[in-house]
């Protein structure tokens, strides 16, 4: 039963482990993993760069490049982000000020803004628009 059977039956030619050592052992044993898990695969440490180099030894090219370009990229969406929610809050603020915003979210003109929108659809429609 299990990996050692199917390579006894010539079924599999080898076997190899996934990982090298534990992550959760004691101190004095330092590897790859338990030092990935320390210093990137831990929700403490979202806040700090990326080991890159550690990455790329350990799971390979293509990896460590997905990650690096993963890290690039997330870092360019910051200020997209921070703008988007400062942009939504100004919004919140003003919507009581604002006419357009008033319109459209008033309850009693929502029905009337559908049947504009419906026939102005179907006329366009109508006339090639």
């Amino acid at each position: 039963v299990g990996i050692n059977s199917l390579i006894a039956n010539n079924i599999y030619e080898a076997a190899y482990p996934l990982h090298d050592g534990e992550y959760d052992s004691p101190e004095d044993d330092m590897n790859d993993r338990k030092l990935l898990y320390q210093e990137w695969a831990r929700y403490g440490v979202f806040y700090k760069f990326q080991p890159i180099d550690l990455i790329r030894k350990y799971f390979g090219e293509k990896i460590g490049l997905y990650f690096a370009w993963l890290g690039l990229y997330t870092s360019f969406l910051i200020p997209s982000s921070v703008i988007g929610v400062i942009v939504f809050l100004y919004g919140c603020a003003t919507i009581e000020e604002d006419i357009p915003s008033r319109e459209m979210c008033d309850q009693q003109n929502a029905f009337t803004m559908f049947w504009i929108s419906t026939h102005q659809f179907q006329f366009n429609s109508e006339h090639g628009h």
